[in-house]
């Protein structure tokens, strides 16, 4: 559940750049659940319990993701040649970082959550902490899923506005 808000910001980008696809937003601002799912399930990272907190370094940390937003920004450049169209991918990607940290440590959903790693020791963590509270978790999450839906949707009528008239 705690990675749904993800969701809300690659659509509010839709109103940043109408011309990519929504669901190549959705996917950077997602990369890094990606990227941790594939370490899960190689058995590399682990999901966090109430017991335990999660191992997920090579995915979550804080240096990590700046890797994998400048590898996506990079990627993207070298196949669309739109500079601004990497940018944007890179900063997406690392708006899950940014996210993560604000609302990490997330004993919300997790009661043995420490926080994001700064790098692969997991025993240094940051975090601002705001998902620790349940109701103030619960509003995030859906919150920014549904203000992302709700620029989202604004967006495209907008847009289809601007086809009609021209």
């Amino acid at each position: 559940m705690p990675a749904i808000a993800h969701i809300g910001v690659g659509l509010a980008s839709k109103r940043i750049t109408p011309k990519i696809n929504v669901g190549w937003l959705i996917l950077a601002s997602e990369f890094i659940e990606v990227i941790f799912m594939i370490l899960w399930a190689v058995g590399v990272e682990t999901i966090p319990t109430d017991q335990t907190g999660s191992y997920s370094p090579f995915s979550h940390s804080v240096v990590m993701g700046v890797f994998w937003s400048v590898l996506a920004g990079c990627f993207v450049l070298w196949m669309s040649k739109n500079r601004k169209t990497a940018l944007l991918i890179g900063f997406l990607v690392f708006s899950h970082t940014f996210l993560d940290v604000i609302a990490s440590p997330k004993t919300a959903f997790y009661a043995a959550d420490t926080g994001i790693p700064i790098f692969f020791d997991v025993a240094q963590t940051i975090g601002l902490g705001l998902w620790r509270y349940e109701v103030v978790a619960y509003i995030g999450e859906y919150g920014f899923v549904l203000i992302g839906l709700l620029i989202y949707l604004l967006e495209r009528k907008r847009l289809k506005r601007m086809d009609l008239t021209s």
